[in-house]
């Protein structure tokens, strides 16, 4: 990162880190966002591992497929997948992707039909 640390800010509530870095320079303030995110990718892949074929879900027949972190959500953005603006076959298709099965926590394709549209809650 290219020029000085001015201010860090930390949000318990989401767990994100923002740096403001000042380039004198060139006269620019660059923000820095990060997430530790080792500890929830680290339970995904075990309740991925562990995944038995029941459980995961509520009585209406929802079931948690995956669990993704805020700062992936916002990269995908960047890379132009907005997750709240997009369609359920769409969140499907995305979290399908094999650069994206790290999310799961259960095995399994994820696009088709289905009665229980995938929430646009992101733990």
């Amino acid at each position: 990162m290219t020029g000085k640390l001015v201010a860090r800010d930390y949000d318990p509530q989401t767990g994100i880190t923002e740096e403001f870095y000042h380039n004198e320079q060139e006269g620019t303030i660059t923000i820095r966002r990060l997430q530790d995110v080792e500890g929830q990718l680290n339970q995904n892949k075990a309740m991925f591992n562990e995944h038995n074929g029941i459980g995961y879900g509520d009585s209406k027949g929802a079931h948690l497929v995956a669990r993704i972190p805020l700062v992936v959500v916002e990269k995908w953005k960047e890379q132009g997948f907005d997750w709240f603006k997009s369609t359920d076959i769409e969140r499907r298709r995305w979290l399908d992707k094999p650069e994206n099965a790290f999310l799961k926590v259960r095995p399994g394709k994820l696009a088709g039909t289905t009665k229980n549209p995938l929430s646009s809650k992101v733990s």
